[in-house]
């Protein structure tokens, strides 16, 4: 990242003078003071092993709320600037191209280490779009000559390698995040010292430094070129408070040439730390005032960089923007879909370009809402395991940990986020924990899916007095999820039972009361989007439309949106 503080590259510039470590870190660092190249590197590995507190897998998802919210209340996307991810609701289903859903990609493939803690380790498991990431694969970063995909407006990009020292295929992250990711590698190849030699793959070695030359110089170029910003220091905070321990490299800008650089041979001091040499002729790109999104009718957006006195130049037709584009001179009133690109200069210098898709729509769409209160959902997004979705519909058996306790089942298992119920010997019969309706009316709405090509039929029936439903025989799709919405009528405390031919999945099952309207869903409001938001239910507001189904507050009620 790029969005340096003034102050702190002027700080850097000048030296760092602290009581103890950066950013709070106090006397994190103290045990490596006064070494330097090697031995600094393994004593700064074992400061970074120490008292980790290990995340889970399907933890991650949790521990992103942390680090890697946008300022909008939005997933932060590592691979793609065109999507508007909610925390644990946008990350799961399929994906058939970018912007579906979100998942976990590690910086460093699984496929090169295995299993164990670096699995979840959330210094470099990422927030990505889910397409993106399967297009990257497995590939070594570095930096594409010729690409053979790209995603939307070039952000990301896969093709041959025109870095020397390497010939094959590579994925290139963005120049805004590339020094990011350099440090992250730095990080790895430290924390992991004794092991990331096996790792391999042209990019990781066993003896020092670790990582193969041509990767070395290119992560210390990256690293130069995209200096740490206050994004990438906010994060580091919160994986410490989350796994309790912290990247040297993001805390001490530079610090690489003390491990592997020109800085070697002097002695690195935690509290006196001299800092990095700062490119007098570098510009940081622009800071638009929305990171993109859906609007009604028009958005203002203002531009800014945190190089003083640098001029900015935009486009709003796709074009990249170079110095000769429009100059800006104050807020942009968007009253149409566009990309938005801008680029800062200063005495001839360009900085990186910022690029970002608006997409405005003459009212709100027409989305139904139930304005009653929820009284039961059930997410299944603590189920960590595989199947449920894609190609993969005939595996589920993974952990099953439901968000509600008091499920029912001879056989519970775990998909992709979401449950898997029988065996190849057993229905999956499952009884839905106990919950109460005190409306005359109520809508369910669940996901279904045969487990592979098992048997389609499904039936569903009311555990307990005076309820009733609109229907009860239902036919399900192989291989294929199929919605479902229900009117239960009738109050009382009831379970539903589900009794599939033979195994089946379930995601998203949800119970809501009613409001007087007999058809149980309100109007579809169409305020501006600049006079009323939708939040999240942990109360993030949302800048623009919800893009998916789940359950919101707007106008201070509970609502459900529905695809």
């Amino acid at each position: 990242m790029k969005r340096t503080l003034l102050s702190l590259v002027l700080t850097l510039a000048l030296g760092v003078v602290w009581a103890q470590g950066p950013n709070g870190s106090a006397n994190y660092y103290q045990g490596a003071d006064g070494l330097k190249g090697k031995a600094l590197k393994t004593k700064l590995s074992s400061i970074i092993s120490s008292g980790v507190t290990v995340i889970s897998y399907k933890g991650l998802y949790d521990a992103y709320k942390k680090t890697d919210t946008r300022s909008d209340g939005y997933v932060r996307d590592w691979y793609s600037n065109i999507t508007n991810y909610r925390h644990g609701i946008d990350n799961k289903g399929n994906y058939s191209k970018e912007g579906d859903m979100y998942n976990r990609e590690h910086s460093v493939p699984q496929s090169w280490f295995g299993d164990g803690n670096i699995k979840s380790d959330i210094v470099h498991v990422l927030p990505t779009d889910g397409y993106v990431n399967n297009r990257r694969g497995n590939l070594p970063l570095g930096e594409v000559n010729n690409a053979t995909y790209q995603s939307a407006n070039g952000y990301s990009k896969l093709g041959s390698c025109r870095t020397s020292g390497y010939s094959g295929t590579v994925f290139e992250p963005n120049d805004e995040i590339k020094g990011d990711m350099a440090r992250i590698y730095f990080y790895m190849i430290t924390r992991y010292e004794g092991s990331c030699g096996s790792w391999g793959n042209s990019v990781f070695t066993s003896q020092y430094p670790g990582l193969t030359q041509w990767t070395l110089d290119m992560m210390m170029r990256w690293s130069k070129d995209d200096p740490v910003d206050d994004r990438e220091v906010e994060r580091n905070n919160a994986v410490y408070e989350t796994q309790h321990n912290r990247n040297p490299f993001v805390d001490y800008p530079g610090l690489e040439e003390y491990t592997w650089g020109t800085k070697m041979n002097e002695p690195f001091s935690y509290d006196n730390y001299a800092g990095a040499e700062v490119d007098p002729n570098f510009v940081h790109e622009p800071i638009f005032s929305h990171p993109g999104g859906t609007f009604v009718l028009s958005v203002d957006v203002t531009i800014t960089t945190n190089t003083a006195d640098a001029d900015i130049y935009y486009t709003l037709d796709g074009s990249d923007a170079t110095p000769g584009a429009t100059l800006y001179t104050g807020p942009i009133t968007i009253t149409e879909t566009t990309t938005l690109k801008a680029v800062a200069v200063k005495d001839g210098n360009v900085s990186h370009q910022t690029s970002a898709k608006f997409t405005i729509v003459d009212e709100e769409p027409v989305t139904p809402v139930n304005d009653g209160d929820v009284v039961f959902y059930e997410s299944f997004d603590g189920c960590n395991g595989a199947g449920g979705g894609g190609d993969n519909w005939s595996d589920a058996s993974g952990t099953f940990e439901a968000d509600n306790d008091g499920w029912v089942s001879d056989g519970p298992f775990a998909g992709d986020q979401c449950a898997r119920f029988g065996s190849g010997s057993k229905s999956g019969v499952v009884t839905t924990p106990e919950f109460t309706l005190t409306t005359a009316t109520s809508t369910l709405s669940f996901m279904a899916a045969p487990y592979n090509v098992d048997a389609t039929s499904l039936k569903l029936e009311v555990v307990g007095n005076g309820v009733t439903l609109s229907e009860s025989e239902l036919t399900m799709v192989n291989k294929e999820w199929t919605s479902y919405t229900i009117t239960l009528t009738g109050t009382g405390t009831i379970r539903l039972k589900f009794t599939p031919a033979k195994r089946f999945f379930l995601d998203e099952v949800l119970v809501t009361a009613n409001s007087n309207d007999p058809t149980g869903i309100a109007p579809t409001y169409r305020s501006p989007i600049t006079t009323h938001h939708y939040y999240t239910l942990d109360g993030r507001m949302l800048q623009g439309i919800p893009t998916q189904k789940g359950v919101y507050i707007y106008k201070g009620k509970k609502v459900v949106v529905r695809d």
